[in-house]
């Protein structure tokens, strides 16, 4: 830092000698007007040199390590902390409906279930995919669910396996038509609501869930966890 502020005065200092040179000496010189102009030149050259200097060495980087389970709000907008509430909300809700206990009595095993897409219908740029792989991981965690790769994970597992028709040793190839199907998708979306006036707003976050019998289309369960937030824009802050 002070190599860089030797650097930048050294730089100015040059300036200022070639300024002094540029005025004229005496009051008479013919060429007076001339110099006026070029001198009224530098100076502005040397406002805007000093300008740049001082806006550059208040400009600094300061990167903070936390923890990732460490709540932050800065715009007020959706963040990781939106979706981790809303995640463990929804999946222990699902986990604890009759619809688990009434499938694993009649059918006398897990269900097998799909993560399907999570839509955005806010008024936020929102990236669902990060909601549909918590709620995987928490599926997964549990135990208490068989899940199967969704649509997109799907299309290259499957492009593998008809490729091992041709290509694999057949006592290691894997079989096709064999993948588990799933009893129940998952759906949800995303929704917001804003109500502002002034500096002041109200962003409320709707996620709705539902989890769907793929056999006969029945909802059988169905929540929507609820975030709200009330952000204030002050005009001016110092």
């Amino acid at each position: 830092m002070k190599l860089y502020f030797s650097y930048n005065y050294f730089i100015l200092d040059q300036l200022i000698s070639v300024y002094t040179m540029c005025i004229p000496k005496t009051q008479g010189d013919d060429r007076g007007g001339i110099v006026k102009r070029k001198s009224i030149s530098l100076i502005m050259i040397l406002l805007v040199l000093v300008f740049t200097i001082v806006i550059s060495a208040c400009t600094t980087v300061r990167v903070d390590r936390i923890k990732a389970t460490k709540d932050i709000d800065l715009s007020g907008e959706w963040n990781d902390t939106d979706i981790r509430d809303v995640s463990e909300d929804l999946i222990k809700s699902c986990l604890k409906s009759n619809w688990y206990s009434a499938f694993t009595k009649a059918k006398k095993r897990d269900p097998v279930v799909i993560v399907g897409s999570f839509t955005n219908m806010s008024s936020e740029r929102i990236d669902t995919s990060i909601i549909t792989k918590k709620m995987e991981i928490a599926f997964v965690e549990s135990g208490e669910v068989v899940l199967v790769a969704n649509t997109e994970e799907r299309d290259p597992l499957r492009d593998e396996r008809m490729s091992q028709q041709i290509f694999a040793n057949p006592a290691t190839a894997k079989a096709l038509a064999m993948e588990t199907g799933a009893d129940f998708m998952l759906l949800g979306s995303v929704k917001t609501v804003t109500d502002r006036e002034g500096s002041k707003t109200v962003q409320t976050y709707y996620v709705s869930v539902q989890m769907v019998e793929l056999e006969t289309t029945r909802i059988v369960w169905l929540d929507e966890s609820t975030i709200k937030k009330v952000i204030d824009r002050s005009a001016y802050t110092w």
